[in-house]
């Protein structure tokens, strides 16, 4: 997320270049009313990416790469800053940087928060990117807009930040706890009812019956296999990260990647038709889906001990 951050800042500052150009306004009004938005908007794209992709599995993960990624941005402004202005005194340097830095930081966490939590409380995808776009835009141009007083601007920064960033780690928290109890839950009372043969005596069940009138006994029955099989995982997820909490590492299974293999073919074998159909009552799907890289990474790391 570093190096992308970089990245971007090197496209923002030509997209900059050729807006003010365009437009011909003042420096300092376009840094206060275009910048801040060009910016943002760079930034928005790649983390918007990492939340649809589900990368991002509870708020502090969000807030880890946005706040990497606005610092690697900052890194390439900071440089440009200082060849601009070589001869500015150090104590300025130093003030100036820490608040670029933490400003990118924080204005990317903020439209990675709003991003996610918009996404989790089922809100419409483009509502929710305009509000954490907003969000983001609005905390830069504040920023910006106290560009003359470096120190203020700064310190106003590194409150806001702490206070953001221990809200969200408390709220992420007790997210996960509440999830891991509730999940496993679920997971397990599924499971319980696929091995008992019991879930067609389920709603669950009763719309599995229903989809074979679509599908076909055998693409259902596939369903229903899969639907075992990601709550297998999905405790295995749950267990992993418990005992993560908890300071323990977890034994390596060398039949995980055996499992995944399995996994892929039926999916390959319902085909994007039933996933879809089957999406609201998979383990793995929308919010829940980056539990399989968890379980995907636990298994690299198996295969290579």
């Amino acid at each position: 997320s570093l190096t992308v951050g970089a990245g971007l800042a090197g496209l923002a500052y030509v997209t900059n270049n050729v807006v003010l150009a365009v437009t011909g306004l003042p420096v300092m009004a376009f840094a206060l009313l275009i910048a801040p938005g060009v910016e943002e908007l760079s930034k928005a794209t790649w983390l918007d990416y990492q939340v649809r992709s589900h990368r991002t599995g509870f708020l502090a993960d969000a807030t880890i790469i946005a706040f990497a990624t606005g610092a690697g941005f900052a890194t390439v402004e900071n440089l440009y800053y200082l060849r601009t202005w070589p001869d500015a005194p150090l104590l300025l340097w130093a003030v100036r940087g820490l608040g670029t830095a933490v400003m990118h930081g924080g204005a990317a966490s903020m439209f990675a928060i709003v991003r996610q939590t918009g996404e989790a409380a089922g809100r419409p995808l483009l509502t929710t990117r305009i509000m954490a776009l907003g969000a983001a835009v609005v905390f830069h141009g504040g920023f910006n807009a106290l560009m003359g007083h470096a120190l203020p601007a700064t310190a106003g920064v590194l409150v806001l930040m702490t206070f953001l960033i221990g809200l969200v780690h408390q709220v992420s928290e007790r997210r996960l706890r509440r999830w891991l109890g509730h999940g496993l839950d679920r997971d397990r009372n599924l499971l319980e009812l696929i091995s008992a043969g019991e879930v067609h005596t389920t709603p669950l069940g009763r719309y599995l019956l229903s989809l074979r009138e679509h599908f076909g006994a055998g693409i259902v029955t596939d369903m229903l296999c899969l639907l075992r099989l990601e709550a297998e995982l999905s405790i295995r997820a749950k267990g992993t990260l418990m005992l993560r909490e908890h300071g323990f590492t977890p034994r390596p299974d060398q039949d995980l990647e055996a499992r995944l293999a399995e996994h892929r073919w039926l999916m390959e074998s319902i085909g994007r038709a039933g996933l879809w159909a089957l999406g609201p009552v998979r383990p793995w799907h929308g919010h829940g889906a980056w539990q399989r890289r968890l379980v995907e990474s636990e298994s690299a790391t198996s295969t290579t001990i």
